[in-house]
């Protein structure tokens, strides 16, 4: 027969058997108390906040047109000449009305920018040597004196992406006739061609003087 050896019970750690069921509920009361009450929250901003940083969301005026060109390519379905659009009255029900300047030539005044829009900064304050809108119209493009390119979201005003382009001031900026290509001229004399990806595919140095206008 085999005999059985009867093994204490396991102990685990925080166990006490000799303290009964009361006094070990009223000490970990205690201690869970004592805990607490040195547990000090840290509040966001404080040294030690381990959370995100709480931002107030900020809204952008923006400004779109492509209501207006989706306007004036519905009526040029119907108007042949330039007798046969309407004209705008001072009035907010003409808003949905609105068409591009291009389609008003038959007055001029329509071409006459009378309402400021919105300031735009760069990170680093500097001087803006050129601008040019992207062949989509979508975005601006600023050649700055410290030789970057800021990249500007023309509907929002905020810029997306800056860019060193030269190692001097930006004097000259312009884009070819087929819209591929971007030509820049810096204050060393430099020419860049850039693609539409602002991806620079060649440089070399045409003057010896700033370069002032490319064409």
């Amino acid at each position: 027969m085999s005999s059985w050896v009867k093994s204490p019970p396991p102990r685990f750690a925080g166990h006490h058997p000799h303290y009964s069921q009361h006094h070990h509920t009223t000490s970990s009361g205690q201690t869970s108390n004592s805990l607490n009450s040195s547990i000090v929250p840290v509040q966001p901003g404080e040294i030690g906040f381990d959370g995100k940083m709480l931002r107030k969301a900020m809204a952008r005026k923006t400004v779109d047109y492509n209501p207006s060109i989706i306007r004036h390519l519905e009526n040029s379905i119907w108007q042949r000449n330039l007798t046969d659009g309407r004209s705008l009255q001072p009035d907010v029900l003409y808003i949905p009305h609105l068409v591009p300047p291009h389609a008003l030539l038959s007055n001029p005044v329509n071409c006459v920018m009378t309402k400021f829009i919105r300031p735009a900064t760069n990170k680093v304050r500097c001087p803006i040597f050129c601008v040019c809108w992207t062949p989509d119209g979508r975005r601006l493009i600023t050649g700055a004196s410290s030789g970057e390119f800021t990249l500007w979201n023309g509907l929002t005003f905020n810029f997306e992406t800056i860019l060193q382009a030269h190692d001097s001031a930006v004097r000259a900026m312009i884009w070819s006739n087929n819209e591929q290509w971007m030509l820049t001229g810096d204050h060393n004399g430099f020419v860049k061609y850039w693609q539409s990806n602002m991806n620079n595919v060649k440089v070399y140095q045409a003057h010896n003087d700033p370069v002032r206008g490319l064409t």
